[in-house]
C-alpha cells in the first residue's frame, strides 16, 4: 500500500511539473489570454481533467508557474551562497545568478510586463503574501551577506538592508530596460556593471 501511494504521489508530482513547463511554453509563445486550458493538455501530454486536478483554472496555472520561478531563482542563489567564498564574492555570485536565471526566462517575463491591469491586480492580491515572503527572504539572504562583508571590513558600515533593496532594484530596472529596449545582448554580460557600481559606492577600498 505505502508503495503505491508513493508511486501515486511521484506520478501526480510528474504530472504538475509537465503542466507547469507545458504552461509557461505557450504562455510565453502566445500569450495569456490566446492560451487554452485543451493547448495546455496537449502540449502536456496529459488529458484535460487532469490539469484540474492540480490548477483550479488558467490564472491559477499562470500564477502557480509565476511562483514556481520565483522558488526556483531562490533555490539557486540559496545553493551558491553555501559557497566557502568572501561574502563579497558571493554577492557578485548571486547577481550574475540573478540576471542569467532572468536571461533565460526572457519570454515569460516579457509577457508578465506586457500583462493587462486587470490581471496585474489580481496577480498582485492573491501573490501578494507569498510573493513578498519570497521577495523578503531573498533580500534577507543578501542582507545577511552584507552584514558578513561590513564585519570582515570588506563593506562600508552602511544600511545593509537598503543596500540589499538598492542591489535587488538595480537589477531589476536593468532587466525591464533589457526587456522593453529588445537589447540583442545577453542581460548576464552587464553582471560586472551591476557589480562595479554597487562594489564602488560600499568596498572600504574605495
Amino acid at each position: 500500500m505505502f508503495k503505491i501511494m508513493a508511486k501515486r504521489k511521484l506520478r501526480q508530482k510528474n504530472h504538475a511539473a509537465q503542466i507547469l513547463e507545458a504552461g509557461e511554453k505557450l504562455f510565453a509563445e502566445k500569450g495569456f489570454y490566446p492560451t487554452t486550458m485543451e493547448e495546455v493538455a496537449r502540449a502536456a501530454g496529459l488529458a484535460k481533467g487532469t490539469i484540474y486536478l492540480h490548477f483550479d483554472n488558467k490564472r491559477d496555472l499562470f500564477f502557480s508557474i509565476i511562483e514556481n520561478k520565483l522558488d526556483i531563482l531562490l533555490e539557486k542563489i540559496e545553493k551558491e551562497m553555501r559557497k566557502d567564498e568572501l561574502p563579497s564574492q558571493r554577492i557578485k555570485l548571486a547577481i550574475g545568478i540573478h540576471l542569467r536565471f532572468l536571461e533565460e526566462n526572457r519570454d515569460f517575463f516579457k509577457i508578465m510586463q506586457a500583462l493587462p491591469e486587470s490581471l496585474k491586480e489580481e496577480m498582485e492580491k492573491r501573490l501578494k503574501g507569498r510573493v513578498i515572503e519570497k521577495q523578503s527572504r531573498y533580500i534577507e539572504i543578501l542582507d545577511q551577506l552584507i552584514q558578513k562583508g561590513i564585519r570582515n571590513q570588506e563593506i562600508k558600515p552602511l544600511d545593509s538592508r537598503k543596500l540589499a533593496v538598492i542591489l535587488v532594484g538595480m537589477m531589476h530596472s536593468l532587466t525591464i530596460y533589457w526587456i522593453s529596449r529588445k537589447e540583442k545582448g545577453p542581460l548576464s554580460q552587464d553582471n560586472s556593471l551591476v557589480w562595479q557600481v554597487f562594489w564602488e559606492g560600499t568596498s572600504k577600498e574605495t
